[in-house]
């Protein structure tokens, strides 16, 4: 090397030293000494917590008495240090009681004092294994001259706290439809006829372009035959008489005409293997009218000239049932004579509704269905939805639900709700806006249409969209917690999440994180064992650790390893278990 530039390199190290030499005598000039970096330092939160999307922390410093001169003006720069470096925070300006440049405080050179420092940052994922450093500089001549040796010269804190990350954004939350899982009535039914003044049934009975009783008994028998696992539970048997003839006598009629009726479809059901027909909680039911609505729609249909006037008498009811028939025959005798054959005949009838319902099928008889789902009904699979465990086997079922029954908002609700729990964002909100489309200001639909706002972090959203479906009837508690969580208004989750009566792991999570450790443990213990996840284990550790129960933590970080390998390196960092990092029994069940 030419021996002109060592020269120029030993001169600017001269120079360099001598800068040193310079501010190390300008800060002891001020009266900053060493016993500076000796400050006592409380943090709290200690270790730092993430609340919400950041991380406040206060910081109070003791200064120690005669540990800075009276005019010193001292910058106080407390920074994070983390594995990809170091993030720096807001500044803080000292100065003793003298000093007469603006600062943040001031602090008594001969008593010394205490300082009060404060930061809130948004969290990053690095923050997780940060450590709180304080560093100081100097003003010097009107420039902050480090203070040598301050950086690093203590550790103030160590570690974020970041277990309300645990929160599950998913589960729990989903609505599914609570169709309830009940056999269905139906009836079906068939008109049969009589002749005028005749109360005994005639199945061959007939009137050439009116009716013929035949064809109505073999249609009303097709259909029950087609109904192989229908129940016939009763009969009801509404028997009309037309209006000609006197009341009482038309009375008579229809009591006979439904008499006679029963006795005979009892006796064509049994026939039809229908044995609950002897049953003696087989029921009949009765009504006896004459039939004047009837008579009044079929005037209306007629030609006559005299039809209206005819109708204003049928539908007079300041006159009796009686005198309506005579003043018709009396007004209108032509009417009477031209129609009596042709309007009457089909209103002495009797309508034969038979009621029964179809038997449920057994909760295992619905689990043997799962290869021949098309043969179920929509109710039978919606129950068979909620027997199912296994949600890739749900998310099978509910897509036969949508595929049969194409117009039924619970299908596609049903579906969008389990898609989405399975992590299928985008098919799940595409079935739950279909179920959206399908039934408009549906609450179910409503509620699931705001647990996708949340768990796409848009909470302003989803709040508006819970209170509209509160609005309708449906409980918004369970969403709401979560998103109280999420803000790290721990109190409200705790409010919120209690409300909805779902004792999971959420709820215990908001126990924890308001500092009930004890209550966050009985919560899982209570769960059902089937339903402990990796998570209900590690919560479970965390508040073992928080109670001071080694056995309670060990134990469980290792169920939780054993249900999800990742814990290991989850927990190793998690400053829940700060003070457990070097126990051997703690290495062991991480190991």
């Amino acid at each position: 090397m030419h021996s002109k530039t060592i020269l120029n390199m030993k001169f600017r190290k001269q120079n360099f030293n001598l800068f040193l030499i310079a501010v190390a005598f300008l800060v002891s000039a001020c009266g900053i000494k060493t016993d500076m970096l000796k400050n006592n330092y409380t943090v709290t939160p200690n270790p730092l917590e993430m609340k919400g999307d950041s991380v406040s922390f206060t910081i109070v410093a003791t200064i120690p008495p005669k540990s800075i001169n009276p005019k010193a003006n001292i910058q106080f720069n407390p920074y994070l240090k983390t594995a990809s470096g170091e993030i720096p925070l807001h500044s803080m300006t000292i100065g003793g009681e003298a000093v007469q440049t603006r600062v943040d405080a001031k602090v008594n050179s001969k008593t010394g004092g205490k300082i009060t420092y404060n930061e809130k940052i948004k969290y990053t994922d690095d923050m997780k294994r940060a450590t709180l450093y304080p560093d100081f500089a100097v003003n010097v001549k009107g420039t902050y001259q480090a203070v040598p040796n301050a950086k690093g010269s203590s550790v103030l804190a160590e570690g974020t706290n970041v277990t309300a990350l645990l929160v599950n954004n998913a589960a729990g939350s989903m609505a599914y439809d609570v169709t309830d899982y009940s056999s269905s009535t139906s009836s079906k039914m068939v008109n049969i006829y009589f002749p005028i003044n005749v109360d005994r049934f005639n199945p061959s009975f007939k009137l050439k372009g009116l009716f013929e009783n035949k064809k109505q008994l073999d249609s009303l028998k097709k259909v029950l035959k087609a109904s192989k696992d229908w129940i016939v539970k009763g009969v009801t048997i509404n028997a009309f008489a037309s209006p000609d003839g006197e009341l009482n006598r038309n009375d008579e009629l229809a009591k006979g005409r439904s008499n006679s009726t029963y006795k005979y479809l009892k006796g064509e059901l049994k026939k039809l293997g229908f044995t609950e027909a002897n049953d003696q909680n087989f029921k009949v039911g009765y009504t006896l009218s004459e039939d004047w609505a009837g008579y009044g729609k079929n005037v209306e249909k007629s030609t006559h000239p005299d039809k209206a006037a005819v109708v204003a008498i049928i539908n007079d009811k300041s006159i009796n049932d009686d005198a309506r028939e005579d003043k018709i025959k009396e007004t209108y005798p032509a009417f009477w004579e031209a129609t009596k054959n042709t309007l009457l005949p089909s209103l002495r009838k009797s309508e034969l509704v038979v009621t029964g319902t179809t038997p449920l099928k057994t909760d295992e008889e619905l689990l043997g269905y799962m290869e021949k789902l098309d043969q179920l009904t929509d109710v039978e699979l919606l129950h068979l939805g909620t027997l199912q465990k296994d949600a890739v086997q749900r998310e099978r079922i509910y897509t036969q639900l949508t595929t049969k029954y194409p117009e039924d908002w619970r299908g596609f609700n049903d579906l969008g709700a389990i898609q989405i729990e399975l992590g299928k964002m985008a098919d799940g909100t595409a079935n739950i806006e279909k179920a959206n489309t399908l039934s408009p200001e549906n609450p179910t639909v409503m509620l699931n249409l705001a647990n996708i706002a949340r768990i796409n972090n848009d909470f302003a959203k989803a709040t508006e969209m819970y209170k509209s479906a509160a609005a309708k009837g449906a409980d918004a508690s369970y969403g709401l917690g979560i998103i109280a969580i999420k803000r790290g208004n721990y109190q409200d989750a705790l409010n919120q999440l209690g409300k909805s009566a779902k004792n999971d792991f959420n709820y215990a999570l908001a126990q924890l994180l308001n500092n009930d450790a004890a209550g966050a443990k009985t919560t899982i213990d209570n769960m059902k064992p089937e339903s402990l996840t990796w998570d209900c284990y590690y919560l479970r550790a965390i508040a073992g650790a928080r109670m001071g129960n080694q056995d309670e933590m060990t134990t469980n970080l290792t169920r939780a390893i054993e249900k999800n390998p990742a814990v290991r390196a989850l927990a190793k960092d998690d400053v829940e278990f700060i003070k457990y990092w070097t126990n051997p029994a703690f290495q062991t069940a991480i190991r």
